[in-house]
């Protein structure tokens, strides 16, 4: 009987802590683009020393077979190019490009001749399907950086990634090659409301509705897809004028 009361105390303990315990906001911002992977030539270097706004031409070097699927990719190709554009560079029609490759003039000299671009910028993938889990947050309660519970409980959020390769047409050298990174929780400070016990977590204003270990922020919209690639776009942009 002493033993039933004794664990019968220990649990109305246990159910007042959880009672009085009150979700806290907690804020999250990562910094993918941190890792970014950036691999320079001296020869590419100084070509940008020497012309700071190169003329260039967008290749997709692995085009794909499906036509909703190319369609798609070039409408994010277009968004490149724009980008580029608005930065003041000179932007050669890829499909130039596209019609001389076909036609059997491969030699970069070619190139040089009859489209006049100093750089073939190849994107070889461009994959929004990544995720990045943060497990750690900022309390604004302690105002200390904090971690979860466990590992079981994380915020994912969309990891967009861009690989190109860039090439010194006058030189049919390879100049760079680039991984580009950028994340929804890299631009904007994502808020999220967790219980006491930093296992559980919700949208702000959704908590009533259920709090859960794992949180999504994916990115699947076409219109969300555009921007990020223009992120990512501007990102090449900076690389290439900061040299």
């Amino acid at each position: 009987m002493k033993k039933q009361f004794i664990f019968l105390g220990l649990l109305s303990l246990v159910l007042l802590f959880t009672a009085c315990a009150k979700p806290f906001v907690g804020k999250i911002k990562t910094n993918v683009a941190a890792e970014n992977d950036i691999q320079f030539t001296p020869e590419l270097r100084q070509l940008l020393q020497n012309i700071p706004k190169p003329k260039i031409v967008i290749r997709v070097a692995n085009p794909s077979t499906n036509v909703t699927e190319a369609d798609r990719f070039n409408t994010y190709m277009n968004e490149i190019e724009k980008m580029f554009v608005k930065s003041g560079y000179t932007v050669r029609d890829r499909a130039l490009l596209e019609n001389l490759m076909r036609s059997g003039n491969t030699d970069y000299r070619s190139i040089k001749d009859k489209i006049d671009t100093d750089l073939i910028i190849d994107i070889l993938s461009l994959n929004f399907d990544g995720v990045n889990k943060a497990r750690s947050f900022f309390n604004t309660k302690t105002r200390q950086r904090e971690t979860f519970l466990t590992d079981k409980t994380y915020l994912e959020c969309a990891l967009i990634t861009l690989d190109c390769r860039v090439t010194i047409v006058n030189r049919g050298q390879l100049g760079g090659m680039f991984t580009l990174r950028t994340s929804p929780c890299d631009m904007v400070v994502q808020q999220i409301v967790i219980n006491a016990t930093r296992e559980l977590m919700a949208w702000p204003g959704r908590e009533t509705r259920g709090m859960y270990p794992v949180l999504r922020y994916l990115v699947n919209a076409e219109p969300e897809r555009r921007y990020f690639t223009q992120i990512l776009a501007k990102q090449l942009i900076n690389l290439l004028s900061s040299q």
